[in-house]
């Protein structure tokens, strides 16, 4: 997470290629490297292929138009379709588009709670923390965060921070503090 231009998305694509079957849904239109899917129609028949074919490597990109917004009934059908999949990441650009504060739909829910049993990893990237379902960070085992300027995104973060929160205002472009089993540190993305 971080404000825009810090280079979330530039880690994020270094931290998911690691990974070699992924579903991409790419709001900020960033992916070009994969199988690029324009409608739920495109994604659910492609999902079928794969399946199909026993695929051990791909990158499935559902790209949407920024003018409209995905329902919530479609992404949760994207995700639920994703959950019996198995054995993929599903990264999330942009995750405060798909839920809030207060709403988290359910098949994101299953994702983050039980998808683990699905061998189910989710990468979310945000620009507003605060705006996030707390569901969500709850289950993150990793969390990079680069620069934020707004106080109440700040605040939010600082929950699990503590006082390392204060160093966000002023950490350079793509360099992040990485919170996870071991604790908080500040890393680069240079890699």
């Amino acid at each position: 997470m971080g404000r825009r231009g810090c280079g979330k998305s530039y880690l994020a694509q270094k931290v998911q290629s690691v990974w070699p079957r992924r579903i991409i849904l790419d709001t900020l239109g960033e992916y070009e490297e994969g199988e690029i899917v324009y409608s739920f129609h495109e994604f659910a028949e492609k999902l079928i292929q794969l399946k199909s074919s026993s695929t051990q490597n791909f990158a499935l990109i559902y790209k949407f138009d920024p003018e409209s917004d995905m329902s919530e009934e479609e992404f949760n059908e994207v995700m639920r379709l994703s959950y019996y999949f198995g054995n993929v990441q599903i990264v999330l650009e942009e995750v405060q588009n798909f839920s809030s504060p207060h709403v988290l739909p359910k098949w994101l829910k299953n994702c983050l709670l039980t998808g683990r049993h699905q061998n189910i990893s989710v990468l979310a990237t945000t620009q507003r923390p605060g705006e996030l379902n707390k569901t969500i960070l709850s289950q993150c085992a990793h969390i990079f965060v680069g620069q934020i300027n707004e106080g109440n995104d700040l605040k939010y973060i600082s929950a699990f921070l503590n006082q390392d929160a204060k160093k966000l205002v002023s950490l350079p472009e793509r360099r992040f503090l990485y919170f996870g089993p071991e604790g908080v540190k500040e890393i680069s993305n240079d890699f």
